[in-house]
């Protein structure tokens, strides 16, 4: 359902402005873009626009998780001032709408409030009551049952902003895929993550291809050596079962790692699978997987990729991440990144501007995928200007 409106009179956003922060400063603030593109859309139908967000897991008021440096960041992007009130609800809120300094303001983190995670109606209707437009343009936290995000929209004319609408749209484009040459390639640490995913998917690719330390516990399956690499050992039974799968043949892994025995040391060995010894622990991807791998991205016609191939914060074992993020970003298929570290990994070694859709979402991204219904999703009628 779609909806028109004129005056959205004083507009509560939530957004998702979950940036890391180290020592108050910002490392990545794609999200906040991202989040502000809103404002083109409603800035001239809107008496004020508040944005509202989580960021991070605090205990309390940990003052090093409040949104105050991204209301700063925020001004520096828009080069106009944005007010930061430091509450959620109350007195401050309502004087903040009535500032003549600047009519877009940025309310603490919502998870400083216990009744954010438990859904709680009464701090629910707190938050809202001085408003008269709610927008949820979250994509980031549809997947939690959250006050913000199933709540807030009860007690005001509500929207889907557009946003939530583009990922949406972008993730059903790669689930009702139908056509050949439809390369996903995952990675990260943990293959508990993505199990799912990959069962969802695979009847749905041509080819999927597994980096990062997820890898091992499908080599573990099948009786490989690993050394001191990441495995899950609850989930190499699962990993098995996929392998020997009807679509399991379009599992690609990798056939060498970059090795080393203790990661501190930072060194590394290139080796194959097969000369793995007790000590190993394997922290990325090898030049022979690069080369197989740039190859099958190179002839695709559309990509999804969530996760990095190793360790790449550390510079010497970043060479197969590098070198992927550098050949998806030249590829000629349209290209989809699943946010999280693939995001980081772009930032580090590449451009956005060379991929045709990076989520915001990340965990979002992956239920999604899986085929779970997120309770944030179409929940309310989509924003049309």
């Amino acid at each position: 359902m779609k909806s028109n409106f004129n005056n959205l009179g004083n507009v509560l956003i939530r957004s998702d402005l979950n940036v890391p922060i180290v020592n108050g400063s910002i490392t990545d603030d794609y999200r906040i873009y991202k989040s502000l593109e809103i404002l083109e859309k409603i800035n001239n139908d809107s008496k004020t626009i508040t944005f509202s967000s989580h960021l991070g897991r605090p205990k309390k008021n940990n003052l090093d998780l409040t949104l105050e440096p991204v209301a700063k960041r925020m001004s520096e992007i828009l080069e106009n001032k944005v007010n930061f009130v430091n509450e959620l609800y109350g007195k401050k809120v309502k004087e903040s709408l009535k500032s003549s300094e600047s009519k877009i303001n940025v309310i603490e983190n919502l998870r400083f409030n216990v009744g954010e995670l438990s859904n709680n109606s009464e701090f629910a209707k707190n938050v809202t009551q001085p408003f008269d437009t709610y927008i949820f343009d979250a994509f980031g936290a549809s997947h939690r049952k959250h006050a913000s995000v199933v709540s807030f929209g009860k007690y005001l004319t509500s929207y889907q902003g557009p946003l939530m609408n583009k990922e949406i749209e972008q993730l059903n484009s790669l689930l009702s895929n139908d056509k050949t040459g439809y390369v996903v390639l995952l990675g990260g640490a943990k293959v508990s993550d993505k199990l799912n995913l990959i069962e969802n998917l695979l009847p749905k690719v041509e080819h999927l291809l597994i980096g990062g330390g997820m890898c091992f516990t499908f080599y573990k399956s099948m009786g490989f050596e690993i050394g001191n690499s990441l495995l899950e050992p609850p989930f190499i039974a699962k990993a098995y079962e996929l392998l020997n799968s009807e679509h399991g043949h379009k599992i690609i892994l990798p056939t060498d790692f970059g090795v080393t025995e203790l990661i501190e040391s930072e060194t590394r060995e290139d080796l194959n699978i097969e000369d793995f010894k007790n000590n190993h622990i394997g922290i990325d991807i090898g030049p022979n997987t690069v080369s197989l791998f740039s190859k099958i991205l190179l002839s695709s016609k559309n990509i999804f990729w969530n996760g990095p191939m190793g360790i790449f914060e550390i510079d010497n074992f970043s060479k197969g991440t590098k070198e992927i993020t550098e050949i998806i970003a030249k590829a000629s298929a349209y290209t989809c990144i699943g946010g999280g570290d693939s995001v980081s990994a772009i930032n580090k070694f590449s451009h956005t501007q060379y991929f045709n859709h990076i989520s915001t979402g990340g965990g979002a991204s992956l239920e999604y995928l899986e085929g779970k219904k997120l309770p944030g999703v179409n929940i309310y009628n989509s924003l049309i200007i």
